[in-house]
Order: structure tokens, then C-alpha cells, then sequence
């Protein structure tokens, strides 16, 4: 028991796998998992059925992952952002019927990020079939009746993925003994005085153009 006016310990240290009346079961465990997985293959394939003949997921771009741990990775982003779509040839509203995500909050920073998702609708585009609305009055652009019939639905769970990162290979320098020079250098100490350089680089030169100035003057 506690001494003077403290709480009583009420510590739950039993674990109740069981339930019952008197104690609710804390634990869940999930036995259905194979059957889950057999229902949502076929909820799938019961949507590209429902949906034929447009893919089974939407076109998305690939942006990179945040934070300096995984910016090297790739991902699918959310939609395709106005720039790219302007630089592909596409309307946003035609895009979007056509089974490309758009995003018009999305801002490209990258040049490399803009032309890999251009050349990723552009390369979308070139394998659309644009089934025609009128079969009898087909406009330009559309399917003719051989391309539809010849058409195959994208049933992709995930899309078509990203591009994967490309790896670079470094450069493997062969085995050699450090001469005198490179056992004297201070490599620590240069890359130190470096990042010191660069980092202090505009005040330097306006400290610099001051003294200049205040030279000239009393000259």
C-alpha cells in the first residue's frame, strides 16, 4: 500500500489473450489473411472487367522521396504537375480521361525530374488506344476498328513503376602505396578550411571591398 495521500498503483501487467466476461481480449490476430488475399485479387479483377478497356490504375509521375536519408530513392507522386503536362502536349482535362493523374498543386524544381516525367507521357501517349466515342464518325486521334479490336487492357495492380534509381558505379582505383607527399598531407585540415572558404566566402569579400574602399580614401 502507499504511504500518506499517494495514488494506488493500478499497473496492468497481465495480458488478456482470451476474451471473456470478465476480461475483454487485448490481442488480435488476424487468421484471414489468405482469404484476403484471394479477395482482393479478385475485387481486382473484377474492376478491370467493370472497367475494361481503360487501365486498371491511372499514370503517375516519379518524383523522389523526401528527407537527405532517401532523396536517392524513387516513387510514384501523386499526379502529373501543369509544366510537365504543357511540356507533353496534353490538357490537364484531356489528361484526365485519359488515365493520367493530375496534380496542379505539384511544382517541378528539377530539370532532370520535368524531362523524365515528359518522356514518361510521352512514351503513355505513344501506346494509348483512344477508343473512339461514334464507331460510324471516328475523329482524328482515334482508334480504328483494327487498332480496337487489337487493344490489351493494362491490369498492373501498382501502374506502370517508376524508373528505378540509376546506380552509379564508382570508379575502382587500383592498390598503391602512399608516396611521402600524401602521408604529409592534411586532408582533415583541407577539407576544413574548404567549407570555411565557401562558407564565408561573401562576407570575406564584403569585408574585403570595405577595406578597399576605406583604404582609397585615406589615400
Amino acid at each position: 500500500m502507499p504511504k500518506a495521500n499517494n495514488a494506488i498503483p493500478h499497473v496492468h501487467q497481465r495480458k488478456h489473450f482470451q476474451p471473456s466476461c470478465a476480461h475483454k481480449g487485448t490481442f488480435r490476430v488476424h487468421l484471414d489473411q489468405a482469404k484476403k488475399r484471394i479477395a482482393r485479387r479478385r475485387n481486382r479483377l473484377e474492376k478491370a472487367r467493370r472497367i475494361f478497356p481503360r487501365p486498371l490504375r491511372t499514370l503517375k509521375p516519379q518524383v523522389n522521396c523526401p528527407t537527405v536519408r532517401y532523396n536517392f530513392k524513387k516513387r510514384l507522386g501523386r499526379g502529373f504537375s501543369t509544366e510537365e503536362l504543357k511540356a507533353a502536349g496534353i490538357k490537364p482535362r484531356f489528361a484526365a480521361t485519359v488515365g493520367i493523374s493530375v496534380d496542379a498543386r505539384r511544382k517541378n524544381i528539377s530539370e532532370e525530374g520535368l524531362k523524365a516525367n515528359v518522356e514518361r507521357l510521352q512514351s503513355y501517349m505513344s501506346k494509348l488506344v483512344l477508343f473512339p466515342i461514334n464507331h460510324k464518325k471516328v475523329k482524328a486521334g482515334e482508334a480504328s476498328e483494327e487498332e480496337v479490336k487489337a487493344a490489351v487492357q493494362n491490369k498492373d495492380r501498382r501502374g506502370p513503376a517508376a524508373n528505378p534509381a540509376a546506380k552509379k558505379v564508382a570508379s575502382v582505383l587500383p592498390v598503391q602505396k602512399l608516396t611521402a607527399e600524401e602521408k604529409k598531407a592534411q586532408q582533415f585540415k583541407f577539407l576544413k578550411t574548404a567549407i570555411s572558404a565557401e562558407r564565408f566566402f561573401g562576407t570575406r569579400l564584403r569585408l574585403a571591398e570595405r577595406r578597399a574602399e576605406a583604404k582609397a580614401k585615406k589615400n
